[in-house]
């Protein structure tokens, strides 16, 4: 498979107290082609076709349900890529 899951340690350290903390998180890599997700992102309004994201101000117009259909297009997208 494409997908893999990674565990990822950040480290945090609090200066006035002077001790580390290890954050262990798991990272998803994937080998999804950047122009794919840059393409869907661009078609659904998130970024430009460059990746730059666009303006949040045209965000304000979108309803809540807008947006996390947006959202779950895109993961529709990437799971047909994997399947």
């Amino acid at each position: 498979s494409s997908l893999r899951l990674n565990p990822l340690v950040v480290r945090s350290q609090m200066l006035e107290n002077s001790f580390l903390i290890d954050n262990v998180r798991i990272k998803l890599d994937s080998n999804i082609p950047i122009s794919s997700i840059i393409g869907s992102l661009a078609k659904d309004k998130f970024c430009n076709v460059l990746g730059h994201p666009i303006s949040k101000a045209t965000w304000t117009d979108s309803s809540d349900s807008d947006i996390l259909n947006r959202f779950v297009r895109i993961c529709r997208n990437i799971s047909h890529y994997y399947s």
